[in-house]
């Protein structure tokens, strides 16, 4: 069992290597010395995933995906820029991980075919509909002719964290530090998404108050 701080520590400066079989390294199995490499490819995602992961899941460029898992970060404002930009530009609609209600009831009255239970949203389309005077054809909302949403969709986490086996729950300064530095771009990104989360939820507030 490897200490987080240790793991971050090897990423930081280009030492980490893949733990396989039986928990020993590549290193560990050839008794070589790790040559440190800052460059991690990315299918490496022990690795990767610790490096502004969701910054790099948002770039279009691939000349910036190849140089986003450099821990020198030669290009981080860069990464910045374009993340950001296809956030905003790219999304019709997002979520945040720490308003996670809130998002999946946002993009289930955003997008009806998400709901918990397909029978229950057109019957609340159907009404709504007819509260501001439209006639409709089909009440069903293109659903089969005949269906009936017996099983419903509830939302589930189904990657939820597991609890510790080793090492200690409380993180020191130093593990902080390691974490900001090779997620800065992160905390930027996720600085914009909190802006347009709460722009959503303002416009959906103001549909439900029928100001649009």
């Amino acid at each position: 069992c490897q200490q987080l701080k240790d793991v971050l520590k090897q990423i930081y400066n280009g030492t980490f290597v893949a733990r396989r079989g039986r928990g020993k390294t590549d290193n560990e199995e050839d008794n070589s010395e790790v040559v440190p490499n800052f460059l991690y490819e990315p299918n490496n995602s022990c690795a990767v995933q610790l490096i502004g992961h969701q910054s790099t899941n948002l770039l279009s460029s691939v000349d910036l995906y190849n140089v986003a898992n450099d821990v020198r970060f030669p290009m981080e404002a860069d990464i910045v820029q374009e993340a950001i930009k296809n956030l905003r530009e790219d999304f019709t609609w997002i979520g945040l991980t720490d308003r996670i209600q809130e998002s999946v009831e946002g993009f289930r009255q955003i997008f009806p075919f998400l709901a918990e239970n397909l029978n229950n949203a057109t019957k609340v389309m159907e009404e709504e509909f007819q509260s501001h005077g439209e006639e409709l054809e089909d009440t069903t909302f293109a659903l089969p002719e005949g269906y009936s949403d017996e099983k419903s969709c509830p939302f589930e986490h189904r990657n939820a964290g597991h609890a510790p086996t080793c090492g200690t729950t409380e993180l020191d300064d130093e593990t902080k530090e390691l974490i900001m530095k090779l997620n800065s771009r992160d905390m930027a990104v996720y600085k914009a998404a909190v802006e347009k989360f709460e722009l959503q939820m303002e416009v959906l507030q103001e549909y439900k108050d029928g100001n649009l």
